[in-house]
């Protein structure tokens, strides 16, 4: 029997030892990743991480309220479980609610923060009157002019309208221009016609042919030069279709058309 030499008897048990440690760890961090999926699981589903808590911010008490309803989150669900997108989704179904980012934290608070959207001009139509925003959201109906005007009106002729629905596409240019005007047109507009391209009806007598969106800038400015210095007696129209050829009509045979 041929002896082996001593020192490579040694070197086969050291590669022995290594190999039964390096499975020894791989078993041990096996039984470690098991252990510690075990207790995330039963840690979500301990009460330490229920939902205790919903905080909304942004909305006043009676807003928070219906916020809070529509979230739908119930005490003691689990925190983790907590679908965000869809309590930011439900949320956003409110029509005063532009926007609602949910976050949620390991001590039990659910907090929701929503931006609100804000009225640009109220709206006229089919003999009710509505709040709506700049995006033609509908936010509100409100059962008579309001004595104390904030805002521009636009006069419309549409569907019957419903609070959170949008107004039509057609309507959209409208509201934009009359949240939008200058103070010098403002304070001569009674309202916004969107029927058959837009008009401004001035107070008193006369109306701005404005038509459509097409060099805005300009057609302002035209009206706005003209409303300043001529005198608008017995006036029929102003024409700024063509804003580098405005026409002052004071006859009923004026042309409507200034192209």
């Amino acid at each position: 029997m041929v002896e082996i030499d001593p020192r490579i008897q040694e070197r086969r048990i050291e590669i022995i030892r290594a190999k039964g440690k390096r499975r020894l760890r791989v078993l041990l961090m096996v039984v470690l990743i098991a252990l510690l999926s075990v207790a995330g699981v039963l840690l979500s589903k301990s009460s330490l991480l229920d939902v205790d808590e919903v905080v909304v911010v942004g909305a006043d008490s009676e807003l928070e309220k219906l916020i809070v309803v529509v979230a739908n989150i119930p005490k003691s669900k689990p925190i983790l479980e907590i679908d965000t997108q869809a309590i930011s989704t439900r949320i956003k179904e409110i029509p005063n609610v532009k926007d609602a980012k949910v976050s949620r934290s390991f001590g039990g608070k659910v907090t929701v923060s929503v931006t609100l959207r804000k009225p640009s001009v109220l709206l006229s139509n089919l003999g009710h009157w509505f709040l709506i925003d700049l995006e033609g959201r509908v936010l509100e109906q409100v059962s008579e002019l309001p004595p104390n005007l904030e805002y521009p009106i636009v006069e419309g002729n549409f569907n019957e309208l419903r609070i959170g629905e949008w107004v039509p596409d057609q309507a959209l240019f409208a509201i934009e221009l009359a949240a939008n005007l200058p103070p010098v047109l403002l304070a001569d507009i009674s309202y916004v016609s969107s029927d058959d391209g837009i008009e401004l009806i001035l107070f008193g007598e006369g109306k701005i042919l404005f038509g459509d969106a097409e060099v805005l800038e300009s057609k302002i400015l035209a009206a706005s030069t003209i409303l300043e210095q001529v005198d608008l007696t017995e006036l029929i129209h102003i024409d700024v279709r063509t804003p580098d050829k405005p026409v002052l009509c004071r006859s009923s045979e004026c042309s409507y058309d200034s192209y």
